[in-house]
């Protein structure tokens, strides 16, 4: 019994020791900086997490009822300055975070998130404010599928793995140091299809953080200056990837993607593209199998000289490693100038990762 109220002890000693270490990396700067007038304020911010767990496909439904939980703190830099405005049309901030997440049962594990965000905001005067906000970053994953020894977690397989979150934020200001930030967010995690099993976790995060900034700053409201975005755009991209196979052996894929898009307003667009894709695969299979040819129409949100992507795509030709006719295609683009773009895209068959791409391009 004694032994027990011991260890009962410990552990509480150490999770105080943790909270107060999170706590002095919060309010350090406040003790050794003084206030300064700027336009680019950095806040420091320290969140706890709650989410649920999302069982989409039958194999994963000894995880049904997880709850993963942690905290994350954060780092980020508002830009109110003119070129951020011109350059996007809205007043923008970046962010650094460091997530603890233990998802809520054994065989799952827990994760350590390093993730990058950006995040617009709708309103940045008055108490309350809004933004909506995209993340992606690299985790460290502790309890990787193994057929021995954690034959249930199919959801990743590798230790490394690629988290994205999006969702939206509402902060109420008690003033212009302090706020109170809720967030409510859709998160996935995998390892992009390097390594089977890879099913991915997906779950819904609410979030409940405060924000401290030492900085005092001006939030002046953007004009709208009346421009519309170019009516149509057109894209020819090429994009990579690598994966592994459910035989094991990597395989190269490589995808050409047409894209056409219509402006619908100042922040959206109409998308109708045509992919072709290309399996470097290592077996017997006809040389057809290979290939996938498939249209897609969606969405894009149009952030400057950042667009966010949502397509669907069907199948006219269909490898046969492709689980069902439909897919759905997420990408990140980055406009380097009138005539070059970049970016990040993700492929999936319902909730499951099919592989993580890059894409570079020529814009018409």
């Amino acid at each position: 019994m004694r032994l027990q109220i011991k260890n009962i002890g410990i552990m509480l000693f150490t999770n105080y020791n943790v909270v107060l270490c999170l706590c002095l990396l919060l309010f350090l700067p406040d003790v050794l900086s003084q206030s300064k007038q700027t336009d680019k304020p950095v806040f420091y911010s320290l969140a706890a997490n709650y989410g649920y767990f999302q069982v989409h496909t039958k194999v994963l439904s000894p995880f049904r009822g997880s709850q993963p939980r942690g905290v994350e703190l954060q780092v980020s830099q508002m830009l109110f300055t003119n070129k951020a405005k011109n350059t996007f049309g809205f007043y923008p901030k970046w962010a650094l975070g460091l997530r603890y997440v233990n998802f809520g049962h054994p065989d799952l594990g827990y994760a350590v998130k390093g993730l990058a965000y950006f995040e617009p905001f709708l309103k940045v005067q008055g108490a309350w404010r809004f933004s909506v906000k995209a993340g992606m970053g690299v985790a460290y994953m502790s309890n990787p599928y193994d057929a021995n020894s954690n034959p249930f977690n199919r959801t990743y397989s590798t230790k490394l793995a690629f988290p994205l979150s999006a969702g939206g934020s509402v902060y109420y200001f008690f003033n212009h140091k302090w706020a109170l930030k809720t967030s409510v967010s859709f998160e996935h995690i995998s390892n992009g299809g390097l390594r089977a099993p890879n099913l991915g976790i997906n779950y819904p995060l609410m979030s409940l953080a405060l924000e401290h900034t030492l900085d005092r700053y001006n939030a002046n409201p953007i004009k709208s200056s009346g421009l519309l975005p170019k009516k149509q755009r057109q894209e020819l991209l090429v994009a990579y990837s690598l994966k592994e196979d459910s035989l094991s052996n990597y395989q190269s894929l490589a995808m050409l993607f047409y894209n056409r898009s219509f402006a619908g307003g100042r922040i959206n667009a109409f998308t109708v593209s045509g992919m072709i894709e290309y399996r470097q695969i290592h077996n017997d299979n006809k040389a057809l199998d290979k290939w996938s040819i498939a249209p897609l129409i969606g969405n894009e949100f149009l952030l400057g000289k950042l667009r966010f992507g949502q397509q669907l795509g069907l199948y006219l030709l269909q490898a046969p490693e492709a689980p069902n006719n439909l897919f759905q295609h997420y990408y990140l683009r980055y406009f380097v100038d009138k005539r070059i773009v970049t970016g990040v895209a993700l492929k999936a068959h319902g909730r499951v990762a099919d592989y993580l791409a890059i894409q570079l391009g020529l814009v018409f």
